[in-house]
């Protein structure tokens, strides 16, 4: 018993004389600052960075609790240190600052025991102490002669910036009614920093198996191990692919069905670690798709948590095998702030044990929906030296290189050369851009100017030629004959008939000539261009201010109206003697064709596709989808029709075509059926979904050209398939020797019907591959070859 009193006296011991040998300098503190930060951060986001509250930009030596007055923008600071009184009073503390400001204080030299004491939200002026009730502490007591551990923390945007802690106290003269910043007399220095050997720097890990051995910044010197597994890539390199125009906000199932996702994306990233993308409020409706490996540089107990904006998954193999990518997960089933580590306990992995030297595959799936988008892998590891949730960095991560993902070949990308121009992905799927030219232009010390990029707006250019006016007297007569005194018109053909719905108006937008700008309107609509119907009575247009941040507004409600034809009337405008006109005008509409008018539903797995009385454009199932095929009287112009029931037909089987019918219970011949003489016709009853199974029909493999952003994308195989009911869906690509390359689907589907994936060739070699599809445990192949 005496022992192990003996030995818990000398840990508490050691504890204690550890926090002692903190306490730096007498009359003195150090104010740390991050610097270059795009936007204003807070201090969510800096307590998820590496190095944080270590390593920073920048360190000057304060005297008092005070730092300089407009200093610089878009910084992050931290000051820390002891307080120590010569006298035991109760004090109360006071914060100013511009922007964000916080002060902690421990309750003794231990910074586990900090509390939040006073705090601003908002810029405040130097010495105004009573913008808002937080900035003030509750009176708290101080001991003579005993060390008490504060922090700081500053986060400034743009303009004025300064922060300062103050302090009263009702016993203590001079400072008794009068706030007074705490200075040199009362503070002393923190002396506990960590000091490493920077990142990147060269040294020797001991192991003689490993290569280009570096420090990691947290005193751990670590190598490059040797592995057989091929897809292990380049240290540092974190691949993000995006997936754009995905409506929904989940990974499953409105990424994971996307025709696009995994294997063509529309862009990608190069991230700092496990977190991105970079710019979080760049872009709407996207998808996200990261895989690498991940390495440890000392073995130990490591926990992982996730955090992401909307739907995010991670995955964590218990080694450097695809294969096993689901033995740990995490899960975001809803957005959560960057630094929400416990919204839910989906979102931790762990303790885990993992091993230095050996690699371990993982991979994040993420789906975003609006505002803000993003996704971050943390960890608490066995060398950091503060407590908390950190963000993995790249250095001990590698990227994936087996995959065959290819962006379309004249994509914009970056590919982070700052001496190339109209960088685009090539033929090998490689971002490169074409070397600069002229006097200096690869000089690092010449000076560029760089522009904001345009962001997307609903704003019009003030501009003439973005707009249309109508003048002179000359006019046409207005095609409307009951508006035959309305000489100022436009009219919209739209070629087809729609079904309308809202609309949105720009007036003449113009700077110094907004006068021209419709005032009061009417406005017709026609199915044929000679019968007018008025939609309402007389609108107001608005006149617009002739700047460039003019938005428009709303327009009259069509109500579902069908039309093909709109016309708009001016019955007067703002003023202007001679011309009437507009900028822009929109319409929400559906293609609306009369009933029986051949369209494209879009389903490459339908035939004779009609318009209905809704204006639904549907097609007849020729591949099992349908119970009942019902053909009416016309020439047959598809091979094969398949029901799981019943086909009906009293069409024509021309010579030039042969046709075969299959269904599970019967097939009807009715009065009008004909089959030319030169024509085979064949019937069969069997079971329509086994039969496509046995044909390879619910697989259709095809080499197509396809069209995005006016641009052809070659070298892409589309793969199409129907899924009849729910149920476990698996497509892999093999190679020739039935080695499996990527699995592209392995899933539970819900959603029925035509099923479509897009694989890319770009990255194969020459030779023949195999595309196999299970749907509930049947199976089937097709080959395709490139050459």
């Amino acid at each position: 018993m005496k022992k192990a009193l003996c030995i818990l006296f000398l840990v508490l011991t050691a504890a204690f004389d550890g926090q002692a040998q903190c306490v730096g300098q007498a009359g003195q503190v150090k104010w740390h600052i991050w610097m270059g930060f795009e936007t204003f951060r807070d201090s969510s986001y800096m307590s998820v960075q590496e190095f944080y509250p270590e390593t920073p930009d920048q360190t000057i030596i304060l005297g008092s609790l005070e730092t300089a007055v407009n200093f610089n923008n878009y910084y992050v600071s931290l000051i820390r240190g002891y307080i120590s009184v010569p006298q035991t009073a109760s004090y109360y503390f006071n914060i100013t600052g511009d922007d964000d400001s916080q002060f902690y204080l421990s309750t003794d030299e231990s910074r586990d025991n900090l509390k939040k004491k006073a705090s601003v939200y908002s810029y405040t002026s130097v010495g105004q102490h009573d913008k808002d009730s937080t900035q003030t502490s509750e009176l708290t007591q101080l001991v003579a002669g005993q060390n008490y551990y504060f922090e700081i923390h500053h986060y400034e945007g743009s303009g004025g910036d300064h922060v300062g802690v103050y302090w009263r106290s009702p016993n203590v003269p001079d400072i008794d009614t009068v706030w007074q910043i705490v200075d040199y007399n009362y503070i002393k220095d923190y002396n506990c920093e960590v000091s490493c050997p920077e990142r990147g720097t060269a040294c020797d890990d001991g192991n003689a198996t490993t290569i280009n051995d570096q420090q990691d910044g947290h005193c751990n010197c670590v190598g490059e191990y040797p592995t057989a597994n091929a897809c292990v890539g380049e240290r540092g390199k974190v691949e993000a692919y995006f997936y754009d125009d995905i409506d929904g906000t989940y990974v499953e199932n409105d990424l994971t069905n996307a025709p696009n996702f995994p294997l063509v994306p529309d862009r990608r990233e190069y991230l700092d670690g496990a977190f991105g993308p970079h710019d979080f409020y760049d872009r709407n409706d996207f998808g996200s798709l990261v895989q690498g490996y991940l390495t440890v540089p000392v073995t130990g107990q490591y926990e992982f948590n996730i955090t992401g904006d909307n739907q995010t998954f991670f995955f964590l193999s218990k080694n450097d095998s695809i294969e096993y990518k689901q033995t740990s997960q995490a899960l975001v089933f809803y957005g959560v702030g960057e630094s929400e580590h416990d919204n839910s306990v989906f979102q931790n992995i762990g303790p885990l044990l993992l091993e230095a030297g050996k690699y371990y595959y993982y991979e994040f799936r993420h789906k975003e929906n609006s505002w803000r988008g993003f996704f971050s892998l943390h960890w608490k590891t066995p060398f950091q030296t503060h407590d908390g949730w950190k963000r993995v960095p790249n250095f001990y991560l590698y990227d994936y290189d087996c995959e065959v993902s290819c962006i379309a070949q004249g994509t914009p990308c970056d590919d982070n050369n700052p001496f190339t121009n109209n960088d685009q992905i090539d033929a090998n799927c490689e971002c490169a851009g074409v070397p600069c030219t002229g006097e200096d232009c690869d000089n690092l010390f010449a000076k560029y100017n760089f522009y904001d990029k345009a962001e997307h707006t609903t704003n019009v250019i003030s501009t003439e030629e973005n707009s249309w006016l109508s003048c002179g007297g000359g006019t046409a007569a207005n095609p409307n004959p009951a508006r035959s005194s309305l000489n100022r018109w436009i009219k919209y053909d739209f070629s087809n008939q729609y079904k309308f719905a809202n609309s949105r108006i720009w007036n003449y937008n113009v700077a110094g000539e907004t006068t021209k700008g419709f005032k009061n309107v009417v406005v017709d609509y026609s199915v044929d261009g000679i019968t007018w119907q008025a939609l309402g009575g007389t609108y107001a247009w608005p006149q617009a201010p002739g700047d460039s941040d003019y938005s428009g507004f709303a327009g009259p409600n069509f109500n579902q109206l069908k039309a093909r034809y709109i016309l708009i009337s001016s019955i007067d405008n703002w003023g202007d003697a001679t011309c009437s006109g507009f900028s822009k005008v929109t319409f929400d509409a559906l293609l609306c064709d009369n009933k029986d008018t051949p369209c494209d539903d879009g389903d490459p797995l339908t035939s004779y596709d009609k318009f209905d009385d809704s204006c639904n454009c549907r097609g007849v199932d020729i591949n099992c989808a349908s119970d009942t095929i019902a053909l009416v009287r016309g020439e047959i112009t598809d091979a094969e029709f398949k029901a799981i029931k019943r086909i009906e037909s009293q069409s024509l089987v021309p010579s030039t075509q042969n046709v075969t019918f299959t269904a599970g219970n019967s097939i009807v011949l009715l009065p009008g059926f004909e089959v030319s003489s030169d024509a085979v016709f064949k019937a069969d009853i069997a079971n329509c979904v086994q039969t496509a199974f046995e044909e390879n029909q619910e697989l259709s493999l095809k080499k197509e050209t396809l069209l995005s952003d006016d641009q052809d994308r070659d070298n892409i195989k589309k793969v199409i398939f129907r899924l009849n009911a729910p149920g476990d869906v698996k497509l892999v690509l093999l190679d020739g020797k039935g080695n499996k390359m990527v699995t592209i689907i392995d899933d539970y589907y819900e959603n029925l019907g035509t099923q479509v994936k897009y694989i890319p060739t770009a990255k194969l070699d020459k030779g023949t591959y195999v595309v196999e599809l299970s749907i509930n445990g049947n199976q089937l192949k097709e080959t395709f070859v490139v050459d």
